[in-house]
């Protein structure tokens, strides 16, 4: 009996991994086969194909995942944050997974429960409800009361989810190693750095006992806010695979309605929420990265409640200083130091035009972060769309350890507005900008590298100066102009000649193939349909675009749980 389960268990994860890797070949081959047919297909036809396959495939993952649920449905949900990698119509495909998880039926969860705990339910609770409060992709959470009357939140993890992430992780690793051999995503994208942040984070919410610790951290760290509470936790019933935790009551923090039938005000709410993760991204340095509606309550007394803290975010040292100068940088307009501090953190690649970028960015910031005039005119779908655009003619990334600070700040600017169309976020943000630098005293370190640098321009400009006028009466003075779009025309315009070469080749040798086939010299036929697809395969790779050498990674770093 032992040895079929165990068969059984071997057959199942190969059928489950084959369907994962056939998932991500189908989706790859759909997108790759454009290549062979914008051949006899006009451009227009082809760029609207590609259009209908970033939903069609989508949707595709999307119903996958809901079947087989697991792994896929956090890789839909982790992938539905990458603005830089993904268009809108696929992100929109993706965000669907929220809230389509099955849920496990009570028996399953009662013995899970049980196993981890090591008696009988009732021996525990004197009630436990079966039906689920909640249900996600590694866990359900059910409503319990403890033997003492204290009302209880108790998440399990769902049986056998370990077991089923492992093998997807793998078939995932296989994928990535495909798309890295095949196709030229690795010039654009860190692809092992992103999986290696996603396999991190998603080990590290199967471990409840770290949960459980970094929401006392979170708790610790925001004690002398008193409108701000997290879930005290019963260690006593709490293990790797179930944490048992104190109920927070409190109104859905989208549920405008209750709100104001509680007499509470959603601008103060809003700007209470924002100084929150302000404070834990700026001074504590550890923030709760899963802020959707389902995680944030606000209670009668106007206190924010947060829960599930099974993906959070350490921000290090070097990188909070960073971050600081780029929120003073917007604060003052000085959109050239913007782009700047863009490039440290890794958002912007070095090598492009900073005048364009800084017109881009300064458009983008004034639309977005502007008065509260600006952001009430704005239509959450426009904004969307322009961040989409800005995203992709652009040269904007996401740094692969930057992804889920990003997926926060871009859940919470979605929250902040929905609550509040008119609030300010620099406005917001800088009484907590202002304690950072006044507990660290940077404020003074940074007016003395002002400084320091406007004295050492002052004293080299009257010695440069002099250099470049000699050099101007001798008619030495040379001015070097770079012209990246003139070279990359004429790159193409060379690729595009030699493709064309290659297809005549391809076309000559196919015809003299298909006149010997005729003439049945099947031997020489065969020869020359075989010289025939090594010249299409030598057509196919001329297109290719040569690599681009990788900027090194910015001083940023960001793990999972307290350090």
């Amino acid at each position: 009996m032992i040895i079929l389960h165990i068969k059984t268990a071997y057959w199942a994860g190969l059928k489950r991994s084959y369907t994962v890797v056939k998932l991500f070949v189908d989706i790859f081959w759909a997108f790759y086969s454009l290549r062979f047919k914008k051949i006899v297909h006009r451009p227009e036809w082809v760029e609207e194909q590609r259009r209908l396959l970033y939903a069609s495939q989508a949707r595709y993952f999307r119903v996958t995942a809901v079947e087989l649920g697991g792994l896929l449905i956090k890789l839909g949900q982790f992938l539905s944050t990458r603005v830089d990698i993904l268009p809108q119509a696929s992100i929109q495909e993706l965000a669907g997974l929220q809230d389509e998880v099955a849920e496990v039926p009570f028996e399953e969860i009662r013995i899970q429960a049980e196993s981890e705990l090591k008696q009988p339910l009732n021996s525990v609770f004197a009630h436990f409800d079966p039906q689920p409060l909640a249900s996600a992709s590694l866990g359900q959470v059910h409503t319990a009361f403890l033997a003492d009357g204290r009302k209880a939140a108790v998440k399990i993890q769902r049986p056998g989810i370990d077991e089923l992430v492992e093998i997807d992780l793998k078939s995932i690793r296989k994928v990535v190693e495909f798309i890295k051999r095949f196709t030229e995503w690795q010039r654009f994208i860190d692809l092992d750095a992103i999986y290696e942040e996603f396999a991190e984070t998603l080990r590290a919410e199967l471990d409840y006992i770290q949960e459980g610790h970094n929401a006392e951290t979170v708790a610790a760290n925001s004690k002398e806010d008193h409108l701000f509470a997290a879930p005290a936790i019963y260690w006593e019933y709490t293990s790797r695979r179930i944490l048992t935790m104190e109920f927070m009551e409190g109104i859905k923090i989208t549920e405008h309605a209750q709100i104001a039938a509680a007499g509470l005000d959603r601008k103060k709410i809003a700007a209470q929420l924002l100084g929150i993760y302000v404070r834990q991204i700026l001074i504590d340095g550890f923030y709760h990265a899963d802020p959707h509606p389902g995680n944030l309550f606000v209670t009668p007394g106007g206190v924010v409640v947060m829960v599930d803290f099974g993906m959070v975010g350490t921000v290090s040292g070097e990188m909070r200083p960073l971050l600081v100068e780029l929120v003073l940088a917007i604060t003052r307009r000085d959109y050239f130091a913007v782009v700047e501090q863009l490039k440290r953190l890794g958002f912007l690649r070095r090598d492009t035009d900073n005048m364009l970028l800084v017109r881009a960015v300064s458009i983008f910031l004034e639309h977005t972060l502007g008065s509260g005039q600006e952001i009430n005119q704005t239509d959450l779908q426009d904004f969307l769309k322009d961040l989409e655009r800005l995203l992709y003619e652009q040269p904007f990334q996401i740094p692969a350890r930057f992804t889920f600070l990003g997926r926060a700040l871009g859940t919470l600017y979605g929250i902040c507005v929905d609550l509040d169309p008119d609030i300010n976020f620099v406005e917001v943000s800088r009484p907590y900008v202002d304690k950072f630098l006044g507990s660290e005293n940077t404020v003074y370190t940074i007016a003395f590298d002002k400084a320091r640098g406007l004295a050492k321009a002052m004293i080299d400009i009257p010695g440069l100066l002099e250099r470049v006028l000699i050099k101007a009466e001798r008619g030495d003075l040379h001015i070097k102009m770079d012209a990246p779009d003139f070279k990359e025309s004429m790159a193409e315009n060379t690729r595009a000649m030699i493709s064309l070469g290659w297809a005549l080749v391809f076309g000559f040798i196919l015809l003299a193939s298909t006149y010997l086939l005729t003439q049945q010299y099947l031997w020489e036929a065969r020869i020359g349909a075989g010289l025939s697809l090594l010249s299409l395969f030598f057509m196919i790779l001329s297109r290719r675009k040569p690599g681009r050498r990788k900027a090194p990674h910015p001083p940023i770093l960001v793990r999972r749980g307290p350090e």
